[in-house]
């Protein structure tokens, strides 16, 4: 999932400075697991913009997530009144919700109401854990399922560096070091001969932007 958390309310106030009504969106998937979109945050939201003078016209509330088109425009078809009335929107979504918001309904501006960090695990509310920098090569085939370039601080994809101590990160002494992780995983795989490997210079061109995918059933199955 995406994890996200709400920018201060100083800074969203400062962004909708000079506009006055106001919609709210949020949905049921990354903003509202991350409790910063869903139901219960629009209402807060919009108690705390009425309490310093906006006018809340509604919300939208997204079944599933924002970044899914089809479900978007199912969501506003029927509140087109209440958006062109709108002098501005609030998204308390992710950043992809907020361009996604902007491209749909160019005619007014759409604010980003959180700070997108990062995609990572969820093990309990309010807990979010960094797992995956979507770097476009994915390499835990190799590692015992446990990421390198996420896990390590400095990304390193030929063991620990020399810093490690006692199983922890030079980084984050509290923080186990990945590399540990990986070989402790691989040894327990009986797969070792994977930490053998001598990898090349990572190449970055997987992860140029902005990147496009196009899935189809014969891009699946190539």
């Amino acid at each position: 999932m995406i994890a996200m958390e709400l920018k201060p309310i100083k800074e969203i106030l400062q962004m909708l400075e000079g506009y006055e009504k106001i919609v709210l969106f949020g949905d049921s998937g990354c903003a509202q697991m991350c409790d910063v979109g869903g139901i219960l945050q629009l209402e807060d939201m919009e108690e705390l913009l009425s309490s310093h003078g906006k006018i809340v016209l509604g919300y939208v509330f997204v079944e599933g997530g924002i970044c899914d088109g089809n479900a978007f425009k199912l969501s506003v078809a029927n509140k087109m009144h209440m958006l062109e009335e709108a002098d501005a929107y609030l998204v308390q979504a992710c950043g992809v919700a907020t361009q996604v918001v902007t491209e749909a309904l160019p005619a007014k501006e759409a604010f980003p109401a959180t700070n997108t960090q990062f995609l990572g695990s969820m093990p309990e509310r309010f807990m979010h854990y960094e797992k995956c920098s979507m770097c476009g090569d994915c390499v835990l085939h190799l590692t015992g399922g446990i990421c390198p370039i996420t896990r390590c601080p400095k990304g390193l994809l030929n063991g620990p560096c020399g810093g490690a101590m006692n199983g922890k990160c030079e980084v984050n002494p509290e923080q186990d070091c990945a590399w540990q992780l990986i070989y402790d995983r691989l040894k327990a795989l009986g797969k070792l001969d994977n930490i053998r490997k001598i990898w090349d210079l990572r190449d970055w061109s997987p992860t140029h932007k902005p990147r496009k995918i196009e899935v189809t059933g014969d891009s699946m199955m190539s």
